[in-house]
């Protein structure tokens, strides 16, 4: 099970990924982020959450 610290450190690692791909993550994702760094969703529920924003379900 990964710890808050972990979750937090691997959206701090997608965000960089973000920025280098010359883009910004919305609000709506980094409020989302926040829910899974808190453990209140799962790494799918995010992924799942976030491509069903870009229309990618």
């Amino acid at each position: 099970m990964s710890t808050p610290a972990l979750r937090a450190q691997w959206v701090e690692e997608a965000d960089h990924s973000v920025y280098l791909e010359g883009l910004t993550a919305s609000s709506e994702y980094k409020a989302n982020a926040d829910q899974y760094i808190a453990g209140e969703i799962s790494a799918d529920e995010l992924v799942k959450i976030t491509r069903s924003r870009y229309g990618l379900e």
